[in-house]
């Protein structure tokens, strides 16, 4: 039996997502003013996104059309915000 996914759920984990994309921002900016300090806040934030990202994908499992729709969009945020923390990573590294 497929489980399908409630609006309260859907609605539930866009929430805790923008919390988490929120944490990420601030740590971005964080990196980029204290010329790109990476710290545990950060690599946190990082991890939060991953796990974001696979949340997100077994939501989808069980949403229905409109819903995978709206978690699909947001996945587009969630990795465009993962993949600028990837790059500060990369640039970070690059210059050490």
């Amino acid at each position: 039996m497929i489980k399908l996914a409630t609006r309260d759920s859907v609605e539930h984990l866009l929430t805790k997502g923008h919390q988490i994309i929120e944490q990420a921002e601030e740590q971005l900016q964080m990196s980029n003013r204290n010329h790109f300090n990476l710290n545990e806040d950060y690599t946190n934030a990082h991890l939060e996104l991953e796990k974001l990202v696979q949340d997100i994908d077994k939501m989808m499992n069980s949403a229905n059309e409109q819903q995978r729709e709206q978690l699909h969009r947001f996945s587009l945020v969630v990795n465009e915000k993962l993949n600028d923390m990837i790059l500060d990573e990369v640039d970070i590294n690059r210059y050490e």
